[in-house]
């Protein structure tokens, strides 16, 4: 059967398409399994949380949070990354690698980013910590060491342990998650009060 340069084509669209549906089913089921397992690690620490929203930047713009957990030494700050393979990467550089099937890929350093949402936040509670974790799943792995502020889901809970080593200072974090719940921004509208522990 000869099959016109065209219809050939559209086939090979169709393939590709159904490839990369494949591929984005496969890494959003990977995210809900890695943001599953990180609330349950979380649970018994976090007194609220709020996820997916905006607050301004500080100098004039907004930016967007992934993750804010409401500790009682602190506020968490939460950005995960459902990558899996051999990671490199250092504080220092701006690009870091992923090996994985044979093949590398570059992505940003996620420490630049979570930092600069610290100092929004911050911004926002002067008085109160803030502590970064940049998670990535399971089924990565860091040969050559990870930087300090990340974690792989199964190291967490362990590098939570410096976090609850803290000192407690319930008042002070409460009145900082107040003001910034006062100030955020979620789906273009203000955050709900009471919103429980997912922060939805």
């Amino acid at each position: 059967m000869v099959i016109d340069t065209q219809t050939g084509i559209i086939i090979a669209a169709i393939f590709i398409l159904i490839v990369i549906l494949v591929l984005f089913s496969i890494r959003n089921k990977r995210q809900r399994m890695s943001l599953s397992q990180i609330a349950t690690i979380l649970k018994s620490q976090t007194h609220d949380e709020i996820k997916d929203f905006i607050i301004p930047d500080g100098i004039g713009g907004l930016l967007e949070i992934e993750h804010l957990v409401l500790l009682d030494q602190g506020l968490l700050l939460i950005e995960s990354y459902p990558m899996a393979g051999n990671l490199f990467g250092s504080e220092t550089i701006d690009q870091w690698t992923q090996i994985i099937d044979g093949r590398s890929f570059k992505f940003a350093n996620p420490l630049r980013h979570i930092r600069t949402s610290r100092q929004a936040i911050k911004l926002l509670a002067p008085n109160v910590p803030i502590f970064c974790r940049v998670i990535f799943t399971s089924d990565s792995v860091f040969p050559k060491g990870k930087p300090d502020e990340v974690s792989i889901i199964s190291s967490l809970a362990e590098d939570l342990e410096i976090i609850q080593a803290e000192p407690v200072i319930v008042e002070k974090t409460q009145q900082g998650w107040q003001r910034i719940m006062r100030i955020a921004r979620k789906d273009g509208q203000a955050v709900r009060r009471g919103a429980g522990i997912d922060g939805r």
